[in-house]
């Protein structure tokens, strides 16, 4: 049986846990630098979910693009990156997150993001629309909160705009159905093990 940690010990590894935590890594190739911190979703590493999803994206070099649901940033950075002549917004109901994607983008250089905290599109500039939706949609979250988010996509794309989604294998039946519902048309572009990738374009 191990023997318990003691409060000196652990106070030890405290100061070391509230250290920002950093990383480089390779997407889609080529490598960007990260700064995140506990308390955000997968902060040693970027999660297999995101990256499945940014490797079956059609990026467009003029996409106006929006990540919902950013975290510390990687599906818009590299909607940045990849689409040079857009506007990349990032957005978060967490403020941490909110910050940390901001850092991100400021650390790799990327001039054409806007990142905004926002629960879901509700506080997104109304006037903007957006060619490129991408979300790593969590799993915990509440089907309407699901469907708040799809509606107001809808809203806010243009036409021929397309939104991509990974999710958990156990959400695929009801992006399909949810994606069908409010845009007419669900395709799912990549199932692996563990996630699958499910994309709609607004006719």
């Amino acid at each position: 049986m191990t023997a318990p940690i003691t409060r000196t010990e652990l106070q030890s590894r405290a100061k070391l846990w509230r250290d920002d935590i950093k990383f480089t890594q390779d997407v889609l190739g080529k490598p960007f630098e990260f700064c995140t911190t506990w308390g955000i979703f997968s902060p040693e590493k970027l999660d297999d979910g995101s990256l499945m999803l940014l490797d079956y994206v059609d990026f467009r070099a003029d996409d106006d693009s929006i990540d919902l649901g950013c975290g510390y940033g990687v599906l818009g950075m590299t909607a940045a990156r990849e689409c040079p002549q857009g506007k990349h917004w990032l957005i978060d109901k967490d403020f941490v997150a909110v910050e940390y994607a901001r850092l991100n983008c400021q650390k790799n250089g990327l001039t054409n993001t806007h990142v905004q905290l926002s629960n879901g599109f509700n506080q997104v500039d109304k006037t903007q629309q957006f060619s490129l939706v991408m979300s790593n949609l969590p799993a915990k979250a509440s089907k309407e909160q699901h469907y708040l988010y799809l509606l107001d996509a809808y809203e806010r794309m243009t036409v021929g705009g397309r939104f991509y989604v990974v999710t958990i294998n156990g959400l695929r039946d009801f992006m399909k159905r949810s994606f069908t519902e409010v845009f007419g048309n669900s395709d799912k572009i990549k199932q692996g093990k563990t996630y699958t990738v499910t994309l709609a374009v607004k006719e």
